[in-house]
């Protein structure tokens, strides 16, 4: 029992550290895309403040 129990756990580990690796892969792999996102959300807010600022003038 001891030693099914060691390879049992031996195995959750190895899953458990693949999906941290995809894990790992993936957010790199949308860092590009989250920055992106990140900029043209700033920059739309931007546009919207300077629009209401002409208005309100």
């Amino acid at each position: 029992m001891s030693k099914l129990s060691s390879y049992f756990n031996e195995i959750v580990s190895f899953v458990i550290m693949l999906l941290m690796l995809v894990a790992l892969i993936s957010g790199q792999a949308n860092a590009p895309a989250y920055k992106l996102a990140v900029l043209n959300a700033a920059h739309d807010d931007a546009a919207k403040i300077s629009h209401i600022r002409l208005e309100d003038d």
